[in-house]
């Protein structure tokens, strides 16, 4: 393991980054449908990337066995993820989805301990529990009604599942390549993914109707280098280096950049209603840090 202030700088880089890409694909869903800036960013990043990793010589060859598993990845994040997390904003709100996807560092522990039998502090599944309640106030406000849109929950609960799946996933790949050979890989595949459903669903034409906007195109531009870019390679690397578990809950934080970045960049106002399920969620995601284990469990 690197330094200390390495392995705290890596996960803080993704966790702004990430929380901000809400806020950047927000504006872009005004204007465009979530495949054609999906498509747009993958494609953009996967250019970014190719450039970067054979100027560098950081590009590993793919092992003939390993493949499956890159398309898994792939297929989970960026292809069910992004699909998940844009139509779930388009349904809520960037602040919202947010929220949601926090959950995220919660489920990964708890699949963990499914999947492989290693079994994390209970304080991270109290804290999954505080987190669930606050969800659920914000979706069923005061009077236990559905206030938000159900096709924004269920959108946003795909991206989380296919975010767990992810992490599964990766930890195998860490092993063997560095972070970006898998970056690259699975932006690629993801965008050759992604290519018939923008094709087939009028990307082209919504490109050519849509008139040139710096704001948007500057917005893509960052979820294209730093979302899918720079966050990743960080978010990869911090697997690496701290395990998936410990990677996972720096992401804690991400609801909380987005909520600043939302009130100054979309003047988005928050109900008291909101504010108290926030809250609530953002306590149980720092219950699930209390009293972290010394022993970084790290998946085998």
């Amino acid at each position: 393991m690197k330094s200390s202030l390495y392995a705290y700088f890596l996960p803080l880089t993704f966790v702004v980054i990430w929380g901000l890409s809400f806020v950047w694909s927000e504006q872009i869903l005004k204007v465009y449908s979530p495949i054609t800036m999906i498509t747009i960013r993958l494609c953009l990043a996967s250019l970014i990337l190719f450039a970067f990793v054979k100027f560098a010589k950081k590009l590993q060859k793919l092992d003939r066995k390993d493949w499956g598993l890159m398309v898994l990845v792939a297929l989970c994040q960026p292809f069910a993820y992004f699909i998940g997390e844009s139509y779930g904003i388009v349904y809520s709100s960037a602040s919202f989805a947010a929220i949601m996807i926090a959950l995220i560092p919660l489920m990964v522990p708890l699949a963990v301990w499914l999947v492989f039998g290693i079994r994390s502090q209970w304080t991270i599944f109290l804290g999954l529990v505080i987190s669930f309640g606050g969800i659920l106030y914000m979706i069923l406000g005061d009077n236990f009604e559905l206030v938000v849109d159900i096709r924004g929950i269920l959108f946003l609960s795909m991206a989380v599942l296919a975010a767990v799946f992810y992490a599964l996933c990766i930890s195998k790949l860490t092993e063997r390549y560095n972070n970006f050979t898998i970056v690259f890989y699975q932006t690629a595949l993801g965008t050759l993914m992604f290519l018939p459903l923008f094709a087939s669903l009028g990307g082209f034409q919504e490109l050519r109707s849509v008139p040139f906007d710096f704001t948007i195109f500057r917005n893509i531009m960052l979820l294209a280098i730093f979302g899918s870019g720079v966050a990743f390679i960080c978010y990869v690397e911090s697997i690496k280096q701290i395990g998936a578990v410990r990677a996972a809950m720096f992401a804690n934080l991400i609801p909380i950049v987005t909520v600043i970045g939302a009130f100054f960049l979309l003047n988005q106002v928050f109900t008291v209603q909101k504010l108290i399920g926030m809250s609530v969620v953002i306590l149980g995601l720092f219950v699930a840090q209390i009293k972290l284990r010394k022993k970084d469990h790290r998946i085998s």
